[in-house]
């Protein structure tokens, strides 16, 4: 079988493509309010970019079998852990206060271990062993 010529100008063009995407990126996160939609169109072409890098400059290409399985694999398995942990985050149901207790729930600490800002106490400035 022989080797297939590759070409520089397949490497500029996916080159001037991530470069456009990165310019894009900057726009929408400087120029443009995308309000809710930003995280998700930033995190798109971020995808983009990086299929576009492992696919060409990482020659995933021109793989055969097994390892050009090994990348959407990965990334389906990274979406799922992601996933299930956002969604445990989102679904989490906050303690309920049981019923009779008013005061706080955390304890109160003692006068002598709260802190104030160095210069604000009625005490002198100490400084480090004094």
């Amino acid at each position: 079988m022989a080797e297939k010529k590759k070409s520089t100008w397949g490497y500029v063009a996916v080159w001037v493509v991530l470069v456009v995407l990165t310019v894009v990126t900057w726009v929408l996160g400087t120029k443009v309010k995308l309000g809710p939609y930003s995280l998700p169109t930033s995190l798109g072409i971020a995808v983009v970019k990086t299929m576009l890098v492992a696919m060409f400059f990482m020659h995933l290409v021109e793989q055969r079998g097994t390892r050009r399985v090994v990348l959407p694999v990965s990334v389906l398995f990274l979406g799922l852990l992601l996933g299930v942990s956002l969604l445990e985050a989102m679904t989490r149901v906050r303690m309920a206060r049981p019923d009779g207790i008013d005061e706080e729930l955390e304890p109160k600490r003692p006068a002598s271990t709260r802190t104030t800002p160095p210069g604000t106490g009625p005490e002198e400035p100490r400084w480090m062993g004094h």
